[in-house]
Protein backbone atom coordinates (compact mmCIF):
# COMPACT_ATOMS: atom_id res chain seq x y z
CA UNK A 1 0.00 0.00 0.00
CA UNK A 2 1.22 3.53 -0.46
CA UNK A 3 1.38 6.47 1.84
CA UNK A 4 -0.84 8.50 0.75
CA UNK A 5 -3.18 5.45 0.76
CA UNK A 6 -2.56 4.41 4.24
CA UNK A 7 -3.08 7.79 5.52
CA UNK A 8 -6.38 8.45 3.28
CA UNK A 9 -7.35 4.97 5.28
CA UNK A 10 -6.20 6.62 8.69
CA UNK A 11 -8.32 9.84 8.05
CA UNK A 12 -11.31 8.06 7.10
CA UNK A 13 -11.20 6.03 10.37
CA UNK A 14 -10.97 9.04 12.39
CA UNK A 15 -13.76 10.56 11.01
CA UNK A 16 -16.40 8.08 10.54
CA UNK A 17 -18.07 8.27 13.91
CA UNK A 18 -17.48 11.84 15.09
CA UNK A 19 -20.14 13.76 16.52
CA UNK A 20 -22.26 16.84 15.38
CA UNK A 21 -20.13 19.74 15.00
CA UNK A 22 -16.26 18.34 15.69
CA UNK A 23 -13.79 20.53 14.43
CA UNK A 24 -10.21 18.21 14.30
CA UNK A 25 -9.72 14.98 15.12
CA UNK A 26 -6.18 13.97 15.33
CA UNK A 27 -4.44 10.20 16.11
CA UNK A 28 -1.03 10.02 17.80
CA UNK A 29 0.82 6.51 17.23
CA UNK A 30 3.96 5.85 18.92
CA UNK A 31 5.82 2.24 17.94
CA UNK A 32 8.62 -0.32 17.94
CA UNK A 33 8.02 -3.70 16.26
CA UNK A 34 7.28 -5.52 19.54
CA UNK A 35 5.48 -2.33 21.41
CA UNK A 36 2.96 0.14 20.35
CA UNK A 37 0.62 2.79 22.11
CA UNK A 38 -2.36 4.67 19.86
CA UNK A 39 -4.33 7.68 21.40
CA UNK A 40 -6.43 10.06 19.44
CA UNK A 41 -8.68 13.33 20.53
CA UNK A 42 -11.29 15.35 18.67
CA UNK A 43 -11.75 18.75 19.42
CA UNK A 44 -15.79 19.51 19.87
CA UNK A 45 -17.61 22.84 19.56
CA UNK A 46 -17.70 24.13 22.95
CA UNK A 47 -13.76 23.94 22.48
CA UNK A 48 -12.89 21.26 24.96
CA UNK A 49 -10.99 18.01 23.78
CA UNK A 50 -12.52 14.76 24.17
CA UNK A 51 -10.68 11.29 23.95
CA UNK A 52 -13.08 9.36 21.69
CA UNK A 53 -13.23 5.44 21.38
CA UNK A 54 -10.59 4.50 19.09
CA UNK A 55 -11.85 3.30 15.30
CA UNK A 56 -11.71 -0.25 14.92
CA UNK A 57 -8.75 -0.91 12.89
CA UNK A 58 -6.55 2.41 13.15
CA UNK A 59 -4.04 0.85 14.65
CA UNK A 60 -3.79 -1.58 11.49
CA UNK A 61 -3.56 1.23 9.14
CA UNK A 62 -0.79 2.96 10.89
CA UNK A 63 1.21 -0.24 10.96
CA UNK A 64 0.57 -0.09 7.09
CA UNK A 65 1.81 2.66 7.32
CA UNK A 66 4.99 2.73 9.11
CA UNK A 67 6.11 -0.23 6.90
CA UNK A 68 5.36 1.87 3.53
CA UNK A 69 7.14 4.67 4.45
CA UNK A 70 10.33 2.54 5.83
CA UNK A 71 13.41 4.31 3.95
CA UNK A 72 16.53 1.92 4.00
CA UNK A 73 19.16 3.23 5.74
CA UNK A 74 17.08 6.37 7.53
CA UNK A 75 14.53 3.87 8.96
CA UNK A 76 11.45 3.46 10.40
CA UNK A 77 9.22 6.66 11.85
CA UNK A 78 8.53 6.48 15.74
CA UNK A 79 5.78 8.01 16.64
CA UNK A 80 3.28 9.40 13.79
CA UNK A 81 0.55 12.09 14.24
CA UNK A 82 -2.30 12.79 11.45
CA UNK A 83 -4.67 15.47 12.18
CA UNK A 84 -8.28 15.85 10.19
CA UNK A 85 -10.30 18.77 10.37
CA UNK A 86 -13.87 19.28 9.65
CA UNK A 87 -13.23 20.94 6.80
CA UNK A 88 -11.04 18.32 4.97
CA UNK A 89 -7.64 19.43 5.57
CA UNK A 90 -5.21 16.69 7.36
CA UNK A 91 -1.55 17.19 8.47
CA UNK A 92 1.28 14.26 8.70
CA UNK A 93 3.88 14.76 11.49
CA UNK A 94 6.59 11.75 11.31
CA UNK A 95 9.22 11.68 14.23
CA UNK A 96 12.52 9.51 13.07
CA UNK A 97 14.75 10.95 15.90
CA UNK A 98 13.09 11.43 19.25
CA UNK A 99 12.22 8.80 21.45
CA UNK A 100 8.62 8.29 21.98
CA UNK A 101 6.51 10.14 24.85
CA UNK A 102 5.50 6.30 26.32
CA UNK A 103 2.63 6.91 28.59
CA UNK A 104 4.39 3.94 30.60
CA UNK A 105 8.04 3.17 31.46
CA UNK A 106 9.08 0.54 28.08
CA UNK A 107 11.68 -1.73 28.49
CA UNK A 108 14.70 -0.71 26.41
CA UNK A 109 15.73 -3.69 24.58
CA UNK A 110 12.46 -3.03 22.03
CA UNK A 111 14.55 -1.16 20.22
CA UNK A 112 16.93 -3.39 18.50
CA UNK A 113 14.53 -5.65 17.59
CA UNK A 114 12.77 -2.93 15.65
CA UNK A 115 16.61 -1.61 14.37
CA UNK A 116 16.98 -4.71 13.30
CA UNK A 117 13.46 -4.74 11.28
CA UNK A 118 13.96 -1.36 9.80
CA UNK A 119 17.52 -0.47 10.39
CA UNK A 120 19.51 2.84 10.24
CA UNK A 121 22.49 3.79 8.96
CA UNK A 122 24.71 5.76 11.59
CA UNK A 123 24.18 8.86 10.35
CA UNK A 124 19.90 8.41 11.14
CA UNK A 125 20.62 6.70 14.47
CA UNK A 126 19.90 9.28 16.96
CA UNK A 127 22.41 8.55 20.41
CA UNK A 128 19.37 7.44 22.57
CA UNK A 129 18.92 4.47 19.82
CA UNK A 130 22.45 3.08 19.19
Amino acid sequence: MSELGAIDKIARALVADLPAGWREVSAVYRATTSYAELDAAVLLPSGETQLETLPEGLEDHFEELRRAMYQPGKGAWLTAKVTVTSTGHFATDFDYDHEPAWSIPVDPTIYPADLAAFPRDAEHTPDWLK
